[in-house]
Formats: structure tokens, sequence, C-alpha cells
């Protein structure tokens, strides 16, 4: 509605309605559109007042503020050429809202060339900017060029100079390149231009001049903070259930309803103590389709996409930041049978410290290396991660990954030739005790029978409430477990809960046995299963494997750790290794412990006539001797494990030997003299040639002077070593040490992440959520492994967008 008494009160009073509408800077086309649709929303009101014409109004709705300024049917938007701006109300008005911003890298330096006498002279970036008497440098930002004319103008004096002056000037500009210097520094003192300046500035700050929309612009300000306060709620909700791996949605999708998931669920249990959240539900929650909420699935969809994807972003940035990675490559079957392939990655944060991040699942890529690679490629191309910085890979044993031809380390090698494959640490601890427990028949009969015995228990409640009744009254005693067959060096929890409680184990079978309520074939079962156990032969294995697969499961804890490096990995496959070799000449302690245990004197085999192998006819007479009693197990039994164990430590070994001695001397520094240092260094440059130059090896022999300074913790490992130099001032006197510790610690040791992440995975897409698409499948993973970081980035950008595009569709 328009109520005005003059002209002039008109100007400052005129109000009506008009939706807002968004135009670029320089979109005549889209602001002539508007204006014949303004004219024709108010024709009425044009009739009524003729002499108005050039102050029709629209309005530019971004980032939560209105701008308002006046044009008519025949004005164009002012381009970036000054000299050909259109001077009047509309065009002033619309460079006070929309001022043109100097970008010196667009100005053809080389094309202002102008002749003086013999010589030429043309602009520079210098005359753009202004030095100071203390040295600082300031952008010149009333300066304006004009291609057109090759000239430079003062953009305040050309709208509001009260006096005229050459850079004011449409028609003339400042063309003298000669004594550009002095004249810049002339005119930016001159008492015009501060005057052109203040009215300018007078100009912008009055807020008056938008008085004709302040209501509206209120009003869609206070749009924008109601749908932000509601955005800030659904981002939190969505962020507590993903960093928990908890479902969404239910089987209805309204505000009430019983059946209506975790999502919704959460935003009405915050709304009873949330007055706000309680009346946006009241307002909008069951109102349908059409009526945007925020509330909506898709919403929560949309979210979960947009809150993934700058968690990646987030990770991306921070690894090309640090240029160095390695890669961690894993694949397993999801509840649907469809293989996901996972992604991690390692790197070395700003802090010095290793960082092994997940990058998310890659579905049905088949289990060729061809495959993979072909999926791989695709994923860092789409992260814009470059893979010639890869130094490092780490899978498990398996031929399509660590196969030297055909593999999928050889085919990453093709991109970056030293991403040196690092065979799965903790993988190749697991395959070293199976191996050493399958070279002989009583170490694969042994842990049969304890899987035997929790089979036995585990089917049945009665029973298992037998044996938990019976281990409960025996302090120290432990609930009996079952094998693993991934997770070999756990197996030490099934000989530690039979060593503790191999009495209340032979008890409860006894209470079974003995019990005529029961079946015959259980109480067989039972019966069978308490002479297995009872002997020698099983007691023994039991103190044997014990101490064994406590150093191993304690080993393989170690080397899935993400602080560990792989000259530590060395370090414990060397101990382990001693520790086996010196477990060799333990066996009769082992085998009291088992006598004792059991009562039993002769094993399974004393007393039992020896089958002896028949002769040919052929065949010489030879005294083949049989071995028998303690001899036997020591011989064929003891021995054989012990020496499998060994020999598999110190094969396995070797694959992480080779890579630790190119770097391992640099922690023994101080005890070698200045030729080795400079034939170690020669090497690592000879095998990093793009990333050290010769400077290394002197650099190197001057670190070994300063390493004496640190402290014995801070030289223990490389990651200590590196973490201590990252964050002293000798980084930028030692940039060359920095840039080896950084590689070799960025090299995976295990894809223990990678095996991580499918937990995960299971929780996430479980049975009831088989259906669910990869791609959210994939986002939730992320949001759930990297919570972390959703924790720590800011959403109040993203959401102030979404709040300005949704106060623009509730006002139209």
């Amino acid at each position: 509605m328009i109520r005005v008494k003059t002209e002039e009160e008109l100007k400052e009073c005129f109000e009506y309605e008009l939706s807002p509408i968004p135009l670029s800077l320089f979109d005549e086309s889209a602001y002539q559109k508007a204006a014949k649709e303004k004219k024709k929303n108010n024709e009425e009101l044009l009739q009524k007042i003729p002499k108005l014409h050039s102050f029709f109004h629209t309005r530019i709705v971004g980032s939560a503020e209105i701008t308002v300024y006046d044009f008519n049917e025949k004005s164009q938007i002012p381009g970036p050429d000054p000299v050909k701006w259109n001077l009047n109300l509309d065009s002033i008005n619309f460079l006070l809202a929309n001022p043109p911003k100097i970008d010196i890298s667009t100005i053809p330096f080389a094309e202002t060339k102008r002749m003086f006498g013999n010589i030429s002279r043309r602009l520079t970036p210098d005359h753009f900017m202004r030095k100071l008497q203390n040295g600082e440098k300031k952008l010149r930002e009333w300066i304006l060029y004009s291609p057109s004319k090759n000239a430079l103008f003062c953009f305040q004096c050309l709208l509001f100079s009260p006096k005229p002056t050459v850079f004011g000037n449409k028609n003339e500009g400042f063309i003298n390149w000669k004594k550009c210097n002095e004249s810049l520094q002339e005119h930016e003192t001159s008492k015009t231009h501060a005057e052109s300046v203040r009215i300018w500035f007078s100009r912008i700050k009055k807020e008056d001049r938008g008085v004709i929309d302040l209501e509206l612009k209120l009003n869609i300000e206070n749009q924008i903070s109601y749908w932000k306060n509601v955005l800030y709620r659904v981002v939190e909700t969505v962020s507590f259930l993903a960093s928990r791996g908890l479902a969404f949605r239910g089987n209805s999708h309204n505000f009430g309803s019983k059946q209506n998931g975790n999502y919704l669920g959460c935003l009405e249990l915050v709304a009873k103590f949330d007055p706000f959240l309680s009346a946006h539900i009241a307002n909008y929650g069951n109102k349908g389709k059409g009526n945007v909420s925020y509330l909506s699935s898709n919403i929560c969809d949309e979210f979960i996409s947009l809150m993934s994807d700058t968690v990646i972003d987030k990770i991306v940035s921070e690894i090309k930041e640090r240029k160095y990675f390695s890669l961690i490559v894993d694949s397993t079957p999801d509840v649907t049978t469809r293989d996901q392939l996972t992604v991690a990655i390692r790197y070395i944060s700003n802090e010095g410290l290793p960082v092994e991040r997940f990058l998310g699942f890659i579905p049905s890529v088949g289990h060729k290396g061809s495959d993979m690679e072909q999926a791989l490629l695709k994923k860092f191309c789409e992260l814009n991660i470059d893979l010639k910085f890869c130094r490092g890979q780490s899978y498990d044993n398996a031929s399509n990954m660590s196969g030297v031809y055909n593999g999928l380390q050889t085919r990453i090698k093709n991109y970056s030739s030293t991403a040196f494959f690092v065979p799965c640490s903790a993988h190749s601890l697991n395959l070293i005790g199976s191996n050493a427990a399958d070279t002989t028949q009583e170490g694969t009969k042994f842990f049969f029978i304890c899987q035997a015995i929790y089979n036995f228990f585990s089917v049945s409640t009665f029973r298992w409430n037998i044996l938990t009744n019976i281990i409960e009254k025996n302090p120290g005693c432990v609930k009996i477990k079952k094998l693993c067959s991934t997770r070999w060096s756990s197996r030490y929890d099934v000989c530690r809960a039979m060593c503790n409680g191999y009495a209340q184990v032979l008890s409860a079978l006894n209470t079974i046995c003995d019990d005529e309520g029961q079946k015959k074939d259980t109480r067989h079962e039972a019966r069978s299963i308490k002479n297995k156990i009872e002997s020698l032969n099983f007691c023994f294995m039991i103190c044997m494997w014990t101490p064994i697969l406590q150093r191993f499961n304690a080993t393989s804890i170690s080397l899935q750790s993400i602080d560990i490096d792989l000259a530590t990995v060395v370090t414990l496959y060397d101990s382990l290794e001693k520790y086996v070799e010196d477990f060799r000449e333990r066996f009769d302690v082992y085998l009291e412990q088992a006598k004792t245990m059991c009562s039993k004197q002769l094993f399974s085999w004393d007393g039992v006539r020896q089958k002896k192998r028949n002769k040919f006819f052929d065949e010489t007479e030879s005294n083949e001797e049989l071995l028998g009693g303690e001899q036997k197990m020591k011989c064929e039994v003891f021995y054989v494990i012990i020496d499998k164990l060994a020999m598999n430590l110190r094969e396995r070994k070797l694959s992480y030997t080779d890579i630790n001695n190119n770097f391992g001397f640099i922690l023994k520094l101080d005890t070698l003299d200045t030729n080795g240092i400079r034939e170690s260094a020669k090497n690592l440059v000879k095998i990093y040639p793009e990333d050290l130059n010769e400077t290394f090896i002197e650099e190197l022999v001057q670190f070994k002077n300063i390493l004496n300074l640190f402290s014995k913790e801070d030289k223990s490992s490389f990651i200590s070593l590196l973490k201590c130099l990252t964050n002293s001032s000798l980084l930028t006197t030692f940039p060359n040490v920095e840039i080896v510790l950084r590689i070799f610690c960025c090299m995976a040791s295990s894809n223990a992440s990678g095996e991580r992440s499918f937990s995960v995975l299971k929780r996430i897409k479980n049975y009831l959520r088989s259906a669910l698409v990869d791609e959210k499948m994939s986002s939730l993973s992320i949001l759930n492994i990297e919570s972390d970081i959703l924790q720590q980035i800011d959403w109040s950008d993203i959401i102030h967008k979404f709040a300005v595009l949704k106060s623009r569709k509730k006002l139209i």
C-alpha cells in the first residue's frame, strides 16, 4: 500500500509488496524481466503516480541482506568498465549496493604500454599498492582500470566528486604512466578525494536508504533466524545418531507415532524441554508433502550426505597439506553377501603424529587386482588425491593384493614406484600361529577339543548354568571362550580359561555324566569329552600354548596400534623370536605342570603296542628307533611346533627388515661415524630422488650432533623423534630430515583400521537395514568412524545457506 502527500515524501515512505528476486551482478536480461514484471504487477499504482517511473524498486536477497535501488526500463546494470557507465540515480544506487572489486590478476599489464618519447611505460601491480612509511603495503581499493580507454579512475570521485579531477572525469581518466606513482599519491591525499570518500561512506552507511523495505528486511531476517534455529537442532540430531551408528527411520514418518524411528523420536524428546522445537513440530510436524519443515526424511538424508562430504573434504585437505600417505585396503561381504572394499589412508598430522582415516566403502569391485586397481583410481580421482605421493601399502597376505606380478601392490607401484608394500604385521602373526599348530596332529586335536567343550556347554542353557555356577564359586576362573578363526592370537583367552578352570570344567562334566535325568547321548558326549581332557596330552598342550599365546596376543595388540612404525614392528618380531627360541628349553617345566594338573604320569601312547612298518623284500635291515613316552612328545610335537614358530617369525620379519634397514640408522646416528652416515643417506636419496636432494646428506651429518641433545624418550622411536622435531624450532634447519621421518612414519604396518571398519559395517548395514543404499551406507560409516572430525566442524555456513533459501521460499 502507498500513503503519500508529496513526491519527496513518497520517495522516503514508498512501500509495496514484491517477492524477492535473485539477480546476478551482470545479468541484464533478468534485470529487465524483473522490471517488466514489477511494472505489470503495479500498473494500477503507476497510473496514480505517473511521475515516479524511475523509482520502481526491486531487491537482491543474499546472505540475509536486502539491497534496494531504483531502476526503469531504460536502465542498464553498470559493467566492469567505468568508461561505459551511465551514471544516474539508478546506476549509482546499484554501485553503492554492489561496489566493483579490484582483481589485479585479471588486468592485462602487458597491453597497457604507452610511449613517452622513445621510452615505453606501462602499468605494474605495484601501482595498485600503497606503501606506508613503516614499509607495509595496502591495496588501493579506490582505483578502477578501464580496458577500453587504458586509463585509471577513482571510484568515489566518479560518483561524488565535488570538483572536476582527472581521476573523476569519465571522458578523460589518468593515462600518464610516467608520473603514475606521484599522481596516485597526490590524488589519494587530496581534499577532493577525501570529500568524495566521505560522501560515499555516508551513503553506504545511511540506514534510512533502505527504509522502504525495512519491514520486509526485518521479516526476512526473522525468518532466516527461525530456520537456522530449526536446522541447528536437525544437524545435532543427525550428528548424534550417526556418530553412534544408530538407525534413523522407523515404519512411520509422523510425529506422535511409536514406530517413527530414532530421528523423529529424538526430536520429540528434545521438544519436551525445548519450547521452540515444540512449537515448530506443532506448526509443521505432520503437514505432509508440499509443506517444508526440514524435519522430513529427505532433508535428513541430504544432511547425512552433506555432512559426510564435509568430513571427507576435511580429511582430504589434511592429506594434501601433509603430502605423503599410505594405503590400507581390505574387503568383506556385508549382510546381503555383497562384497565391500574398505579404503583407509594413513598420513602424518601437523603435530607429527600418525593418523589413519576412513575414506569409505566401495561396493562390488571384484577380487581381481585389476578390478581393485580401477576402483581405487576412480575413488582417488573423485577425491582429487594424487597417487604419486603414496609411499606405502598395507594389505593382508592374499595373493590378489600381495602378489608381486599381478597383485594390487604391484599395480599401485605403476603410479608411485616408492609405494612399498608392507604386509599386515598382525595378520602375519596370526598365520604364524595357525601354521605352527597345524604341523602336528596333537596341535590340531587340542584346539578341536577346546571348541568341542564350548559347543557342548553353550548349546544348552542347562549345561551352561551348571558350568557357570561351579566357576563363580572359584575366584580367578573365567568362563570358557569360543575359538576365533580370524583373530588366531585371541585363542589365548581359550587357553587361559581352560588353564585356570580345568578342574571346574571336569567337575561340570562329571555332574552331567552322573545325572540320570540327562539323555543318554548327552551323558555319553560328556563322558567322551571328559576322557579326552583328562589325558596328559591335553594338559601338556594347555601348559605349553598358554604362555606362548599370551605373548602372541600382547604383541598382536601392539601391532594393531596406530602409533607404531616399522622399526617397532621389527623389534617386536625380534623379541618374540628370541622368546620362542628360549621357550625350546622349557619342555620339562611344562611337563611337570601338566602332570600336576591332571595327576597322570603317562601319555596316551604309553602302554600301547607300537606299530612297525612292514618292510619290502629289497630293503636292508636298519635300526629304526620308535620314540615313545616323553621323547615322542618332545621331538614329534613340542620341538616341531616351537621350531615352526621360530622359522615363520624369521621369514615374516624379512618383509619389514628390508624397509627398516633403509631408515633404521637414523635412530643410531650417535653410534655411527660420518662416513657410515653419508653412505646410508646416499642410499635414501637414491631410493627417493623426487623427495630428497644431495643436501640431505650433509644435513643429516649435522643432525647427528643435534640428536645428542634430545632426551632418551624422544629418541626411543621414529614417531617420538618426528613429533619432537615437528614441534621444535629446528624444523626449518632440517627440512629433509623431517621429510624422511614423515615418509617412514606414514607407512602403515597393519590394516587394522580397515578391519575395524567392518565392525561398523555390521552395525550400519544389518539384517533390518539390508536394503540400505551403498551411498548412504558409506556416508553413515564415515560419520560414525570419523566422529571426532564430525564434532569439530562448525556447520554455521551450511545452515545459513539452507536458512536463506528457506526464508525466500516462505516469502514468495
